[in-house]
């Protein structure tokens, strides 16, 4: 599990300031998404504190999300291998994220920032060239074509 006390962390930092672990996420995937599973999050990385007042952690996160083909509805799987910085502060000022209490959990954390990394349309590999779907520049041609009961009025645009 990756939730810790404040006092575990401080000792943590002493001894060993890495972090290593996998991940189970699934519980987070909210019902009626497009995200049809998550594998278990593997998860590196290190601690620093700064101050006794900052809680920074430098991740490593990777996972693979299984989700719905905007198009088809097929599963296409995106595997995830990203990096972040998240800092944990008591100061209810500060921009960063609040420690509930004496623990910080990085579980919600780890998810949010695997929802983050998700691209808000995913077209599975089988349909990215369908002809059914114009490309950008054909659909831009498409909208210039002026329709023929129109075309008289071309010649009022100013």
């Amino acid at each position: 599990m990756l939730k810790f006390t404040v006092d575990e962390l401080k000792k943590k930092i002493h001894q060993d300031p890495t972090l290593q672990d996998t991940v189970d996420i699934s519980d987070f995937v909210p019902e009626g998404e497009d995200i049809l599973s998550v594998s278990c999050a593997d998860v590196k990385g290190e601690i620093d504190i700064e101050n006794d007042e900052y809680y920074h952690f430098d991740l490593t996160i990777k996972a693979t999300l299984t989700v719905a083909c905007a198009r088809t509805l097929k599963p296409v799987e995106l595997d995830l291998d990203f990096t972040v910085v998240e800092t944990f502060s008591h100061d209810e000022k500060d921009e960063y994220r609040q420690i509930e209490g004496i623990t910080i959990d990085l579980l919600p954390v780890i998810w949010s920032n695997i929802y983050l990394e998700k691209p808000m349309r995913v077209i599975h590999p089988d349909h990215v060239d369908d002809e059914r779907f114009p490309s950008s520049e054909e659909w831009d041609k498409k909208k210039k074509r002026t329709r023929p009961e129109l075309k008289e009025l071309e010649k009022y645009k100013s």
